[in-house]
């Protein structure tokens, strides 16, 4: 059983642990809430964009670069929600081992995780990058690599590129037709070219702008040097990779008209078939299932129940 409530709700509604658990030694709860089921902070109700505000990644993920008039928008995760995105795996994968404590042991289990110490989990690296620099540790072995991104041809296309070494600038520039500049005073060492970055970007877009951004990556690849496009949304489902691994298939929704793109898992499995593909049930879908055959219910009790509206019961569609 999940749920995804503030702590507290399930046992309001009269389904805490203790009592689902004397009903059924055997069940798995797995719950999520914001910030956890016990402490301070475990009753402040949260979505998505309130954790991520919480654990500072709002402010990690805002460019500097933003517009006084907003013409750019200052937020990289606007249109998704990042907490949502990971809790919802880690919490799976917590279900699952409960699961298997269940069978090596026989008896159910109870798992809650917060949503905010998952996040915070996910800036490891940048904590122990921020704890070093703060020791001057950092400064032993300071990034002189040029991470950018660039322009390209078409309306709004762009390629990122990272030139990480005075080697891999030197094929760059091979690939740019420009050898020359391998040994431009200001770019021919990394130290060069950090404090003359913007000369080297402008010198790098003048040829990625001539390009799309499939064809400069793929040129500067081929050469050993670090580019990837960048991919809308859309292409995401027209990307050779992924549609060699059948990331996507197309699931039939009851209440929308054309079947609709959706994950059929990052990890196939060689002898474990493939799950069906289907969408999250309606409200009230498998009520009546549930009732008689888990529950042991007649048919008058179930429909009585819905009558009564004490559930929700399988909804009509047309």
């Amino acid at each position: 059983m999940f749920a995804n409530f503030k702590p507290g709700t399930l046992t309001s509604l009269g389904f805490s642990y203790d009592v689902l658990h004397a009903f059924n030694p055997r069940i798995v709860l797995a719950g999520s809430s914001a910030f956890g089921n016990r402490g301070p902070w475990s009753t402040r109700m949260g979505y998505g964009p309130l954790v991520r505000a919480a654990t500072g990644v709002t402010r990690v993920w805002t460019s500097d670069e933003a517009q006084p008039d907003n013409s750019r928008h200052p937020f990289y995760d606007a249109t998704t929600i990042f907490p949502d995105h990971v809790v919802g795996r880690v919490g799976a994968l917590l279900a699952l081992a409960a699961l298997i404590h269940r069978d090596r042991t026989g008896g159910g289990a109870h798992v809650h995780i917060s949503q905010a110490e998952v996040v915070v989990n996910q800036l490891d690296t940048m904590f122990v990058a921020e704890a070093a620099r703060a020791t001057d540790v950092a400064e032993i072995h300071p990034d002189t690599s040029v991470h950018a991104v660039y322009p390209c041809a078409g309306d709004d296309e762009w390629c990122v590129i990272s030139i990480r070494s005075d080697d891999e600038w030197r094929r760059a520039t091979s690939v740019f037709g420009q050898p020359e500049l391998a040994n431009d005073p200001r770019f021919g060492a990394s130290r060069s070219r950090v404090a003359n970055r913007s000369e080297l970007v402008a010198a790098v877009s003048a040829w990625t702008s001539t390009r799309t951004p499939v064809q400069a990556a793929g040129a500067l690849q081929a050469a050993g040097v670090a580019a990837g496009p960048m991919h809308r949304p859309s292409d995401i489902l027209e990307d050779p990779q992924l549609i060699e691994r059948n990331l996507f298939r197309d699931m039939v929704h009851p209440l929308i008209a054309r079947p609709l793109p959706a994950e059929t898992g990052p990890a196939p499995f060689r002898h474990i078939p493939q799950a069906p593909q289907r969408p999250a049930p309606l409200p009230g879908q498998d009520s009546v299932q549930i009732c008689r055959k888990l529950l042991g219910m007649t048919a008058d009790e179930t429909e009585r129940l819905i009558n009564e509206r004490v559930m929700f019961g399988p909804a009509v569609t047309a």
